[in-house]
């Protein structure tokens, strides 16, 4: 994956910077499945057509690093950062960073900071403003409990054009809308107030994002979607959940906490709460 040690150029400034394309995929999996990340060649796919990829070449031509930038209106949520381990150390990671924070212009930009990167990310500017909770689990069979969310229904194709609306200028929002295999939302007074949505992402499947005015209704959201997903693999990125008894029943257990950071001004352009993520790399 990356050219031994002895072969490496003295100097840094040997190595290629260039634009991330969908010939990258291939290297771009192998080396987020050296860190034991779950993402599918699909998942990287689903990244570059919803942003601008950055790649870094050594001298021999192999992918040694990526990032990714994904403009979604006022923000723009950087990701997939990755720095070959044999290339770690000589400030290529900054680099990255640098160029994924040029690509997202006056945004406010959006991380989530692994223990490794929160360091870096502290120094470029970056500062805490979430908690984000990763479960995942087999679902098991779920009985009912708690109170009926009134308005509370699967999503169908007349709430595609609404679902997109509820984060608007956001194409990385509006490619989940169109890629989700199922959705749950609520409706009032002919709006929708609360959106989760379902679709393939690495292992299994992915709920997220989770939109909605009340944990409550986040809570009812995703327990529908779940009352339909049986037997399947999933993962859930939760914002400063609140609680997960719930969760661990239906089978999803807390297997990661990270941080997530901003670099700029608090903006919020959507009128409901973001529970959940569309995944950790896309907000």
């Amino acid at each position: 994956m990356t050219s031994p040690l002895s072969l490496r150029p003295a100097d840094t400034s040997e190595l290629c910077w260039r634009p991330l394309h969908d010939t990258d995929l291939a290297q771009a999996h192998a080396l987020s499945r050296g860190l034991s990340w779950p993402h599918r060649p699909e998942d990287w796919a689903m990244a570059l057509e919803l942003g601008s990829g950055v790649a870094l070449e050594d001298t021999e031509g192999t992918l040694i690093g990526t990032g990714f930038c994904l403009p979604q209106g006022r923000t723009a949520t950087l990701g997939l950062v990755i720095i070959s381990d044999a290339w770690q150390g000589k400030g290529l990671g900054r680099m990255m960073m640098t160029r994924l924070m040029a690509l997202a212009e006056d945004r406010t930009q959006l991380l989530v900071a692994t223990v490794a990167g929160a360091p870096l990310y502290q120094k470029l500017g970056f500062t805490p403003c979430n908690t984000v909770c990763q479960y995942q689990g087999t679902v098991v069979p779920i009985v009912p409990a708690g109170e009926i969310v009134a308005g509370l229904r699967p999503l169908t194709s007349h709430d595609l054009a609404a679902a997109v609306a509820l984060s608007p200028d956001n194409p990385v929002h509006a490619g989940a809308v169109h890629q989700a295999t199922d959705g749950a939302v609520i409706e009032r007074d002919g709006q929708l107030v609360g959106l989760a949505l379902r679709r393939p992402f690495g292992r299994g499947e992915q709920i997220g994002p989770v939109l909605a005015e009340t944990p409550e209704q986040a809570r009812a959201l995703v327990t529908s979607l779940l009352g339909r997903a049986e037997g399947t693999f999933v993962r859930l990125d939760l914002v400063d959940p609140e609680d997960d008894g719930w969760l661990t029943e239906a089978g999803l257990n807390c297997v990661d906490r990270v941080v997530r950071m901003r670099h700029g001004p608090e903006v919020n352009h959507e009128s409901l709460n973001r529970f959940g993520l569309i995944t950790q790399a896309m907000g």
